[in-house]
């Protein structure tokens, strides 16, 4: 699930930046004030959007401007921490309370370039917070490949360091299971369940057996078809052919499932079902060569650049519709 940081901000204290390539970021905060919460692209710079959470409302900030608000009540607490989320993805920026999953707050705005996080106190008083990502600052070098990435028994509880890939009312972790003799692929881990979905063969599959990914520095490429990033994580196999991880947006939510490359698709798990999508994201460890056996279209992407790039651009602008029926 990550290490659990825990610091307080003051009004006027120096900000310090997050690195975040999830999309997502979940934290626990509490204050007799307003805490605000800050998505910039670079460390340091300034924010593009400002999340405020006060006691009886929320709003976002757009360049000093509010763009949104929401009103309700105890939002926040002085005595005890509440835990929020907040996730960007598809130029959709939305946040909300752990206990629910619903947004309080959903707006379609430009924030597909947000990599940082930064924690303030907006006036008055100190703000308390926890944080549940790995504190990764500007200066702390990468993990190579070799060992950055590991995959780890799962259990109730999630290991240290749990890649978060989406989001479906809370947090969603990468995992994946055996499922019959032949095959291992990717799900999805929903800690309020405490269990372990893939897909296959048309429905959801609960697995008690199942591999949590642990580690940092990946990002989600977007894809279609049978186009494949150079650097894709192996995840799995069925049969002879390698498995990726992938994700689609789907109803609002941010699905994990696996890209099998001859089917041309990203399969997933939903409503104990099992869906595909064409379009999809899938995960990258930008440290791996063009040589690197995770790359199985090597002649495709370096021979072919321009039909490549052009899917590629279609890719990015197609994903962020979500046209699939329920």
């Amino acid at each position: 699930m990550g290490d659990l940081t825990e610091f307080s901000t003051w009004p006027g204290h120096p900000n310090i930046f997050y690195k975040v390539t999830s999309g997502a970021v979940a934290f626990s905060v509490k204050g007799e004030t307003h805490a605000a919460v800050g998505l910039a692209k670079k460390s340091g710079a300034d924010c593009e959007h400002v999340i405020v959470i006060g006691h009886n409302e929320c709003w976002v900030n757009r360049s000093g401007k509010c763009i949104e608000r929401h009103r309700g009540s105890n939002m926040l607490s002085s005595q005890a921490f509440t835990k929020f989320w907040i996730s960007w993805h598809n130029s959709v920026l939305q946040f909300g309370r752990t206990n629910d999953g619903i947004p309080l707050i959903r707006k379609e705005i430009p924030v597909s370039d947000i990599k940082y996080v930064t924690f303030s106190a907006y006036n008055g008083e100190a703000m308390h917070w926890k944080l549940y990502l790995p504190p990764k600052l500007e200066k702390l070098q990468p993990k190579k490949v070799q060992g950055g990435l590991e995959w780890v028994k799962g259990g109730d509880s999630l290991p240290n360091g749990a890649l978060i890939g989406g989001y479906e009312k809370e947090m969603l972790y990468v995992i994946r299971a055996k499922h019959h003799a032949i095959t291992l692929a990717p799900g999805k881990f929903v800690p309020s369940l405490g269990l372990a979905i893939m897909s296959w063969g048309g429905e959801a599959h609960i697995k008690s057996d199942f591999e949590v990914l642990c580690g940092y520095n990946c990002i989600w490429v977007p894809t279609i078809g049978d186009i494949l990033p150079v650097g894709a994580v192996v995840a799995g196999y069925a049969g002879q052919e390698p498995l990726y991880v992938g994700r689609v947006v789907k109803s609002g939510h941010l699905l994990l499932g696996k890209v099998l490359m001859s089917h041309k698709v990203c399969y997933f798990p939903y409503k104990d079902r099992e869906f595909s999508k064409q379009e999809y994201e899938i995960l990258v460890n930008p440290e791996i060569s063009m040589d690197s056996p995770n790359c199985c279209d090597k002649e495709r992407l370096s021979g072919e650049s321009e039909p490549y790039l052009a899917y590629y651009e279609h890719a990015r602008s197609s994903i962020s519709s979500d046209t699939e029926s329920e």
